[in-house]
């Protein structure tokens, strides 16, 4: 008896990513806008000038201001939305929760990091490496976003990676504003490399203290730009 061969079927395909909404291509948008540090502290967020630039509706655009603020990234006011304003003690105070959180969380990461989040990992080094070496600042800091939020997605604990998340977002104005000092974008690269290759080597300690020492640099960072600010106050009265 002979078996007839069968045809072969078509070529798998890899499923493709979920289509966005125009509210979370809105959200996108607008989160990338800050992140790179194109909204700042005396910008508006009006709804209907947001739509019309995007030719798009004003609710979707109303939904994704609104989730902002909902994330504590935005204040509502009478004239549309503002970044939300921080004061000196509550950056310390989120950083304290950090220092507390992530160092651990990493080492969970660590653990259970896949060969395609270290690869991305490892991509994203290589590419703050060189934004820094030409001194690109917002090709470092889209680079070094990738890096933490890579990082962060292989946190199995997703609650705790949520709040690491929002924690960080938060003091997002203090990151663009170190980041723009090559020396403290050096700092941020060293410790950007110490993470690495404490994963690539599936060193828990190691990817533990090296997280601590990148939120020490952070926050070192951080004073040294406040005095700076406050001593061009001074000198400028």
């Amino acid at each position: 008896m002979t078996r007839t061969a069968r045809k072969p079927g078509p070529p798998a395909t890899r499923p493709q990513p979920p289509k966005l909404s125009i509210r979370e291509k809105v959200y996108h948008h607008l989160r990338s806008r800050m992140r790179q540090g194109e909204v700042g502290l005396a910008d508006r967020l009006v709804d209907h000038e947001i739509a019309a630039s995007l030719s798009v509706s004003r609710m979707p655009v109303r939904e994704a201001l609104l989730q902002l603020k909902h994330e504590g990234l935005l204040e509502g006011t009478s004239r549309g939305f503002v970044l939300r304003r921080f004061t000196p003690t509550d950056i310390a105070q989120m950083f304290e929760v950090r220092l507390l959180l992530e160092p651990p969380a990493a080492a969970s990461a660590c653990e259970s990091a896949t060969l395609e989040g270290l690869a991305v990992m490892s991509q994203a080094t290589e590419a703050s490496i060189k934004a820094h070496e030409s001194n690109d600042i917002i090709g470092y800091m889209e680079a070094n976003d990738l890096f933490r939020t890579t990082w962060i997605s292989q946190v199995p604990n997703r609650h705790l990676a949520s709040m690491i998340t929002r924690l960080a977002d938060h003091v997002e104005a203090v990151r663009l504003a170190t980041l723009r000092n090559p020396k403290f974008r050096e700092w941020s690269l060293t410790s950007t490399r110490k993470i690495t290759e404490a994963f690539m080597d599936k060193d828990v300690e190691a990817v533990q203290e090296s997280v601590r020492f990148n939120l020490r640099k952070a926050v070192a960072a951080y004073y040294a730009t406040q005095d700076s600010l406050i001593e061009q106050q001074n000198n400028s009265a």
